[in-house]
């Protein structure tokens, strides 16, 4: 029986991001804090993963990764305002351009992996 029909599919398939996406919230605030003191964040993603031998964190410079948002985590402060991090699910990275169209690179089972948005505006109560 396909899992899709005992466990239901997701609601969404999720959106085309780009940006940070890392395996926990604590990589994601190193980067975060590495690239607000003027770091390259590429380079640091990229001296990151050889460190640890891994893949532990993407930087996508476009919206080639497919991710569903799972919940809100934390908000962290830079320099330059308050960033969100958000917990979500990636099914795809990388898009090839072909003849007949795009063509996505699935992953085998969808990753959970941590990013950084831009924080929502404070709300604010009126009387």
């Amino acid at each position: 029986m396909p899992v899709a029909l005992v466990l239901g599919a997701p609601a969404s398939q999720g959106t085309h991001e780009q940006g940070l996406f890392c395996e926990t919230v604590e990589l994601v605030e190193r980067v975060a804090a590495l690239v607000d003191r003027g770091a390259n964040p590429l380079r640091v993603v990229t001296d990151m993963n050889t460190r640890l031998g891994r893949t532990a964190c993407l930087y996508a410079t476009r919206p080639d990764v497919r991710a569903r948002t799972v919940q809100f985590e934390k908000s962290i402060a830079v320099t330059h305002g308050t960033y969100a991090i958000y917990q979500v699910q990636l099914t795809t990275y990388g898009v090839q351009k072909t003849e007949i169209g795009e063509i996505e690179w699935t992953l085998p089972q969808p990753r959970t992996m941590y990013t950084l948005r831009a924080a929502l505006p404070a709300q604010t109560v009126s009387h």
